[in-house]
């Protein structure tokens, strides 16, 4: 699955929770929880979305607050 799909799933959710996490993409797109992480990841490191870090005790967790313009511009192509 492309990264234009997998923002599109993304921003569905977002607009029915205002936030997306690593399981909301796997559920919805049937891959992996890694997979999902390294998806945002991606999101994050390509300016497609506005992405937290959470620390947790044995690692990190990532939440999606929103796509950013240059992501939102991308699923319009």
């Amino acid at each position: 699955m492309e990264m234009k799909d997998i923002l599109k799933i993304v921003e569905e959710i977002y607009q029915k929770k205002n936030e997306v996490d690593a399981t909301d993409i796997y559920r919805a797109v049937g891959i992996t929880a890694a997979e999902a992480n390294d998806f945002i990841t991606r999101m994050e490191e390509e300016d497609l979305a506005d992405v937290i870090e959470i620390d947790m005790c044995c690692g990190a967790d990532y939440v999606v607050k929103g796509l950013t313009e240059k992501g939102k511009a991308l699923i319009q192509e």
